[in-house]
């Protein structure tokens, strides 16, 4: 028997009765039903549930509007939503919503028994992740896992936890970032902390791959699949079997795959090209992008269920200019190992240089650091100081702070803040007119707090 409580919740009593006895034929030893969704409440709050299956058509409630009294009351529990009319828009909105799943009338019992094992899972993924959050390890006490990464900024402090946290499951990872700010070397500590580090770890940058072989490239093909096909071919997913892929780029992705990396997400199987038979895979995957992925959206440029999957754990790195003294430290390393590789012995860098550094924006992050130290260390004869960098001498520079440019977040943050003040802080009026759930405000505001501390 599969330890497990579940609670249907459906107006139509045939369909009660049918859902429950292929549940317990299955092996979930408490299956309970529920015709009317006003008693889902005062049920959730006397006896423990483990996961919810929801009709959304319901005459007493809306089956949206009781996902919204469960995720904001008891968001623990995963909801599966299911519905007789297949609509895009009421599933995109249940997802966005907190749904875990939504799934069409008469539900693929396959699929509906691997989607409920896989909530469940995740369910147990989370708590297990909400009690390291809650015991909150200071990055400080391991330091050791990161000892190959240059950084003592609070920022970057803040990243390695959610690192350590998240390497310990097997979320998919969605790393945010300007270009060059390490987004591959994090996605690869995520693994080497994570217990598939003896396996493969892949690494995958979309951009470079021509849109003629994107599918062939990622998940493989069959003999034949396409003219000079002479063979069969693995492609990158199945490589990484066992192990971690890494996207990056994954803003990249052209739209016509993205649901074949949502199904790869939701059920851990892939089709080769020219094959309709799916291969199981047990793989994590960690993708990275320095695209606003929302914009993309809203734009009908990406898909939005493929969005709420992929960012359901997500890290954001934070951009040099913001990483203080990172940027000496960063300097002197790269300034050692541009001695060694032009073998030659130099004297440091001269007056100024530093605090010249310290006070550029460094558009380039991480990538352009190096390339101006390395570069003034090939300039320089050997036994001098370091006299001149080769940074634009431009009045961004020195930009008043009103006049600084500021990231989505940032920018969204500000305004989530702003909206607050004008409703006295009350989250319910600020949610209403921020378009968003209350729940949805509340975890952003958890975030910033954790961002400002």
């Amino acid at each position: 028997m599969i330890n497990a409580s579940i609670l249907i919740v459906d107006d139509e009593p045939v369909y009660l009765e049918l859902l429950k006895a292929l549940l317990i034929q299955e092996g979930y030893n408490e299956v309970l039903t529920e015709k009317n969704p006003l008693n889902v409440m005062p049920l959730l709050k006397s006896r423990k549930i483990d996961l919810i299956i929801s009709d959304i058509y319901m005459p007493e409630m809306n089956g949206l509007e009781l996902l919204e009294l469960i995720t904001c009351n008891f968001p623990t529990i995963p909801v599966i939503m299911v519905t007789a009319i297949d609509d895009t828009a009421i599933a995109l909105k249940a997802v966005k919503a907190g749904a875990y799943e939504f799934i069409t009338k008469p539900p693929d019992t396959d699929r509906l028994f691997l989607t409920i094992k896989r909530a469940l899972e995740q369910k147990i993924l989370t708590l297990e992740r909400d009690t390291l959050r809650s015991n909150a390890i200071n990055p400080a006490l391991n330091r050791a896992s990161f000892s190959d990464v240059i950084a003592e900024s609070p920022n970057m402090l803040k990243v390695f936890e959610l690192v350590e946290i998240f390497a310990a499951t097997d979320e998919t990872i969605l790393l945010l970032g300007e270009t060059g700010t390490g987004k591959d070397l994090i996605a690869q500590k995520i693994h080497q902390l994570s217990s598939r580090r003896d396996k493969p770890f892949i690494a995958v940058n979309l951009a470079s791959i021509s849109s003629s072989l994107f599918e062939s490239e990622l998940f493989g093909y069959e003999r034949g699949a396409y003219t000079g096909a002479a063979k069969s071919g693995v492609g990158y997913f199945e490589s990484a079997n066992g192990g971690t892929i890494f996207l990056d780029e994954i803003g990249e992705l052209p739209k016509e795959l993205q649901g074949k990396l949502l199904r790869v997400i939701q059920y851990g199987e892939i089709s080769r090209l020219g094959s309709p038979k799916p291969i199981n895979l047990d793989i994590r995957i960690v993708a990275a992008t320095n695209k606003d992925l929302l914009k993309a959206v809203n734009e009908n440029q990406y898909r939005a269920d493929l969005f709420y999957r992929l960012n359901r754990g997500y890290i954001e790195l934070p951009p040099l200019r913001k990483r203080g003294n990172d940027i000496q430290l960063l300097a002197e390393y790269f300034y050692k190992q541009g001695c060694k590789v032009y073998n030659k012995e130099l004297k440091g860098f001269g007056k100024n240089i530093m605090a010249k550094m310290l006070h550029y924006p460094f558009p380039g992050n991480i990538r352009e650091l190096e390339n101006i130290v390395m570069n003034a260390v090939a300039k320089t004869p050997a036994g001098e100081p370091i006299l001149n960098i080769d940074i634009r001498n431009d009045e961004s520079i020195n930009l008043p702070e009103s006049e600084v440019l500021l990231t989505l977040d940032e920018a969204m943050e500000q305004y989530v803040v702003k909206v607050l003040g004008r409703v006295n802080n009350n989250t319910t009026k600020a949610a209403a007119i921020l378009g968003i759930s209350e729940r949805t405000l509340q975890r952003r505001l958890h975030d910033y707090r954790l961002k400002n501390t």
